[in-house]
């Protein structure tokens, strides 16, 4: 269920979603973009969903540049997913001008590497799976929502709420019992829910590149099913299957039925 926020993107509820184990309580799991624009009555609506707590999964050095804006009450904690970013803009932020720029030099690293852009995001949710820090994280998530109970709601979050948000969100609800499609529909509301916003940001860039550059603008600010697609594939590859990539990242049995019995009604 949309959360509609004036200065956040991407921001849903995950209650209500039916899995093999019972349906997801209201108010309980909620996910969004950066939360370091919200105003007063953002904040009020966040509270008034029951939030709690805010699991912030970017890098410190993105934290640093964009902090979340602070809610009274409310309690804070750093899992960063990743090592580091490579497109850490602020698109909200910055003038047209200034986003081509930064773009413009994101675009010649991926060519020196020989990469297209979707090929970057393919090698970025392989290593999602590859990398030993991001399967660390991953379970420190995972068991901080299963050992640390509250009696209202944990929000998760990156920088747009897609990637590193999506990748953690589409765990939860393998082990909370969710299928592969209502994963998958979970994931791909992102493009629906930031539409207005992807807009925005190509309405402002496009007087400074080329229709061609202003095409691979679009692709980073969605998803697409491939990159998860990938995701489960490098799993498979690299562990056989979900389950005991989930048991690498340290995630005990017991830790998935505190999930459960902390999130679902039975």
């Amino acid at each position: 269920m949309k959360i509609q926020l004036q200065y956040a993107n991407n921001a849903r509820d995950l209650g209500g979603i039916v899995t093999a184990y019972g349906t997801i309580k209201q108010h309980k799991l909620l996910r969004s973009g950066e939360l370091s624009r919200i105003n007063a009555s953002d904040a009020q609506r966040l509270l008034d969903d029951g939030l709690q707590c805010i699991i912030d999964l970017r890098t410190p050095t993105e934290i640093s540049a964009r902090p979340d804006i602070q809610i009274k009450g409310v309690d804070s904690l750093n899992i960063s997913i990743i090592r580091a970013t490579t497109f850490g803009i602020s698109y909200e932020t910055l003038d047209g001008k200034q986003i081509a720029e930064k773009l413009e030099a994101g675009f010649q690293r991926m060519s020196a590497r020989g990469e297209t852009y979707s090929e970057h995001m393919q090698i970025l949710y392989r290593n999602f799976i590859r990398d030993e820090h991001c399967r660390i994280k991953y379970g420190e998530f995972l068991k901080t929502l299963a050992n640390r109970p509250i009696n209202g709601a944990y929000l998760w979050h990156c920088s747009m709420g897609k990637d590193r948000v999506g990748t953690c969100t589409a765990l939860l609800l393998h082990i909370l019992g969710a299928d592969k499609q209502d994963i998958m529909t979970d994931y791909l509301l992102t493009n629906e829910q930031t539409r207005e916003n992807t807009r925005s940001i190509l309405y402002k860039v496009m007087p400074y590149i080329s229709e061609e550059r202003l095409n691979i603008v679009e692709s980073m600010l969605l998803v697409s099913k491939s990159y998860l697609e990938t995701f489960w594939e490098e799993i498979n590859l690299q562990y056989g299957s979900i389950d005991k990539f989930i048991e690498q990242c340290g995630v005990t049995e017991q830790d998935k039925l505190n999930l459960r019995a902390n999130y679902l009604t039975m």
